[in-house]
């Protein structure tokens, strides 16, 4: 099931679950159907193995916002957050999803609104913060706004007082390996 969702195959995903004998769903079997059918944009297959699922947990509920977020419906997405937390603790996770949702969409307001919101729930979470503040400035960035992608990303960088890592890529071409950082 994983296997198939991971290579964006999510009608492959759910048929091969419907198939399995029912003892054999976990939460990590629901976690990667769902996950097949977040990167595969199956909507109506989601919400049909999400609504047959008896224990919802924080990953199965963190999942399924994520799809939600991916297709962009971030009304139904936060109602679960908030159905959520009316027994359970926040959950960073959660909200990350729906922030990267909002940056794939440009919506920088959602963004801003989103993080801003992280920041009163999970102040001591330095590096989901730190991740949320380059996210929201991509979203910035994304909409032509510079000078606030800047502000953003540099400001809470300097107030969470981290730094950011540097990333490394590698690229094979005529059998030698070039790295870029």
């Amino acid at each position: 099931v994983n296997a198939y969702g991971l290579n964006r195959m999510g009608l492959e995903a759910v048929d091969l679950y419907r198939k399995m004998p029912h003892h054999l769903h976990t939460e990590v079997t629901y976690v990667c159907v769902l996950n097949g059918c977040s990167h595969s944009g199956l909507l109506n297959e989601a919400h049909a193995v999400f609504n047959e699922i008896p224990q919802k947990n924080k990953q199965v509920i963190a999942t399924m916002v994520d799809c939600l977020s991916r297709l962009y419906i971030f009304d139904e997405a936060q109602k679960l957050i908030d159905d959520y937390e009316k027994s359970n603790p926040p959950s960073s996770v959660m909200y990350t999803a729906i922030l990267s949702g909002a940056r794939n969409s440009h919506q920088h307001i959602l963004s801003k609104k989103i993080y801003d919101r992280m920041n009163i729930l999970f102040p001591d979470e330095k590096e989901t913060l730190k991740s949320g503040s380059i996210l929201v400035g991509n979203t910035y960035s994304s909409v032509g706004d510079y000078q606030e992608a800047v502000n953003i990303r540099s400001k809470r960088i300097r107030e969470l007082g981290t730094k950011v890592k540097p990333g490394v890529s590698w690229t094979e071409f005529n059998g030698e390996i070039f790295t870029a950082s």
